[in-house]
């Protein structure tokens, strides 16, 4: 099998297993949010019947703040769903097997230009798996060079390309901040009761 062939089917699977990592999260958070929206839905019903029955000069007053209530603690679930995915979904890829995580990191390069140059930062940890061959190899694909900074950053994971103008972010704190964002709407949508003005 040529080397080609090898860093292909290298960066195919690590491809796959990053896409097997974003549809397991997927699978668990929509499970997670069913349960609690569920939980949530009966609560929400028992709340607001037993305080209309004792409180009937004051049913406005309550139920708003109930609603109130209600929205902050689907925030915080939210929040706390939000981060428990993200959580596990970095962990993952920080204990990839060096192969596998330096496929992921070498097509996450691929994707930068290849007429820019400049140093890459990584951690502490990807300072012993990010060798000069690795970067070598990551070279002989460009028009200009990147060369490996020896100074460890603090980050998660994955890595900081200076160039002469600006930084390209591809740390795995970046990514999971970028994630949230994108989830945090869908999730919000998920979790809104059709029976309630919120």
């Amino acid at each position: 099998m040529s080397l080609g062939r090898i860093k292909n089917y290298i960066i195919e699977n690590a491809q796959k297993e990053a896409e097997q990592i974003i549809k397991t999260a997927e699978a668990q958070f929509r499970a997670q949010v069913e349960i609690t929206k569920l939980s949530l839905e009966k609560q929400h019903q028992e709340m607001l019947r037993t305080e209309e029955g004792r409180l009937n000069k004051d049913v406005k007053g309550t139920i708003v703040s109930l609603k109130r209530s209600y929205k902050m603690k689907l925030l915080e679930i939210k929040n706390r769903v939000l981060d428990d995915v993200l959580t596990r979904a970095t962990e993952h890829i920080q204990s990839l097997p060096d192969k596998d995580y330096l496929a992921l990191i070498g097509k996450w390069m691929a994707n930068i230009p290849d007429h820019l140059e400049g140093e890459l930062f990584v951690n502490a940890k990807d300072l012993k798996r990010i060798t000069d061959a690795f970067i070598d190899t990551i070279n002989k694909n460009r028009k200009t060079r990147i060369c490996r900074n020896t100074t460890a950053i603090d980050i998660r994971g994955g890595f900081v390309l200076k160039t002469t103008y600006y930084e390209i972010d591809c740390t795995l704190d970046t990514l999971a901040k970028n994630l949230r964002t994108t989830l945090a709407p869908k999730l919000s949508d998920m979790l809104k009761l059709s029976y309630v003005e919120l």
